[in-house]
């Protein structure tokens, strides 16, 4: 299986991604400090993070170390803020592969998954 973390400081969600993500091994994490914890212990292929975590980084901060740290690990955003700005980091800054506001569309985030998984393999 698929290594992926998923990092939400929500249990609920957590818990609706590993559902969803069910053909993947998903590795949790409810803070940007534990997914760096284990990222630094694990190999994933993968990062899937909200962007308001109830930390002392966001969610793009987060991704920003993996593009940074590790380049070719695949990024995706979920999240409910509706911020343009959030966006626009987001893009700006190269921290996302895919940005998905919650509620997510399941179809389209396994599928855009599974295009960006096939073509790291």
């Amino acid at each position: 299986m698929t290594p992926i973390l998923l990092c939400d400081d929500d249990p609920e969600i957590r818990a609706a991604l590993r559902r969803a993500l069910r053909a993947y091994a998903v590795t949790e994490a409810s803070s940007p400090a534990e997914a760096i914890e284990l990222l630094r212990a694990h190999t994933f292929v993968a990062v899937i993070s909200d962007f308001q975590l109830e930390a002392e980084a966001d969610g793009l901060d987060l991704l920003q170390h993996v593009r940074v740290q590790y380049p070719d690990m695949i990024r995706f955003l979920v999240t409910a803020n509706r911020d343009l700005s959030v966006v626009i980091r987001a893009v700006n800054e190269g921290a996302v592969h895919r940005y998905f506001a919650k509620p997510w569309d399941e179809g389209k985030l396994l599928a855009a998954l599974e295009l960006m998984v096939a073509a790291k393999l």
